[in-house]
């Protein structure tokens, strides 16, 4: 049985990634959605084993699927977490999506009002994201405040390097994949399962923000001017431009 790994970026489609393997009828994924597993960010679970992993959440797979696999956002952030499957599972697909850095920014924000989490306006959180991140207490597995760090992408790339081979990850940008049967089926493809597969779903949105408006222009584009290096050296790793979201 093949493994792969769901593991971010947050608030950038990945319940959508999520919905369209649980679709196929030869990928098995780990239910329930929410909460997440989030097992090898445990290390009380994480030291039980791989066949207590295995039992808990793919019990119930079949043989005709030839693939198990999760989602947990937060293991992006994580190379505890990132050695630890390398660990388990040396040769797994591991999965990041990613959305423009600005806009994902904003729908994190939004996500946070909705949850109770944020009480500060955007242009006041961004401000005292430095602070929260090294003098904040959180009970959450990852810091909710890290708004604008979350999207310097290619950081968390390189540290997952270090485990995986290239080969052997996935990155797929949120804007170019929704709704689009071509990409979807291009994912498939790649894992080596039935790529001619229609998924149910393809169309819908999931887990949107219940507040989430347009972002004020003035800090989208001075955002993405903050992450301008950023992403060039995330399209030097795709070897190509991510067109879409110039057209933002």
């Amino acid at each position: 049985m093949n493994q792969l790994f769901i593991v971010g970026a947050q608030r950038s489609g990945t319940t959508y990634l999520y919905k369209m393997l649980d679709a196929h009828p030869e990928i098995f994924m780990a239910k329930p959605i929410r909460p997440e597993p989030k097992f090898f960010l445990n290390e009380e679970l994480f030291s039980q084993g791989r066949d207590v992993y295995e039992q808990r959440y793919f019990s119930t797979c079949v043989k005709e699927h030839k693939y198990i696999g999760e989602k947990s956002t937060s293991y992006i952030e994580n190379m505890q977490a990132a050695k630890r499957f390398s660990m388990y599972y040396p040769n797994a697909r591991i999965l990041i999506i990613l959305r423009n850095p600005a806009l994902r920014a904003w729908s994190n924000y939004c996500f946070s009002v909705d949850n109770g989490l944020e009480q500060l306006d955007f242009a006041s959180a961004l401000l005292a994201e430095e602070d929260r991140m090294s003098n904040l207490k959180y009970k959450t597995s990852v810091n909710p405040y890290a708004y604008r760090k979350r999207g310097y992408y290619i950081n968390y790339i390189d540290a997952y390097d270090s485990f995986f081979k290239k080969n052997q990850m996935k990155v797929i940008i949120f804007e170019e994949m929704v709704g689009r049967l071509e990409e979807v089926q291009n994912l498939y493809r790649w894992l080596g399962v039935k790529n001619n597969f229609n998924p149910v779903g393809l169309g819908e949105v999931y887990n949107s923000s219940v507040s989430q408006g347009n972002m004020p222009a003035s800090f989208f584009y001075s955002m993405m001017q903050g992450y301008k290096e950023s992403i060039e050296r995330l399209e030097e790793y795709l070897g190509r431009k991510i067109h879409v979201w110039e057209k933002k």
